[in-house]
């Protein structure tokens, strides 16, 4: 029995719109982690720049235990910034930062847009 040149046709463009649908979805999902590449990309990308400011606050570190710091090792600093910004840093107990103490700061700014603060 043969087919009718109306139905082949019909099956031809149904099995390209299948084809064609498990492309788009390939080219979805490929599209994506090329995006997520590209932003993490992105957050690895990082300026730094010097800030100068006073320790404000000294306090234990709290952390989880599977940080690298422990909590018997560690404080968390608040800093003033020189242009005014508060900002909190974490330090080891072997730097001895007191309160009003002149430190360098160390600012990073992710292509992201993210910042965060480390000491130098």
């Amino acid at each position: 029995m043969a087919m009718s040149e109306d139905t082949r046709r019909r099956l031809d463009r149904a099995i390209w719109i299948d084809r064609a649908k498990k492309a788009g979805i390939g080219v979805a999902i490929l599209g994506a982690i090329g995006l997520f590449a590209a932003f993490q990309t992105l957050d690895m990308a990082v300026d730094n720049t010097q800030v100068a400011g006073v320790v404000e606050t000294v306090d234990p570190l709290v952390a989880p235990a599977a940080s690298g710091t422990s909590p018997a090792q560690g404080l968390t600093v608040g800093v003033k910034l020189d242009d005014g910004r508060h900002v909190r840093v974490v330090a080891k107990k072997e730097r001895d930062p007191h309160v009003g103490d002149r430190i360098e700061v160390v600012e990073h700014h992710h292509h992201t847009g993210r910042v965060t603060h480390s000491l130098k």
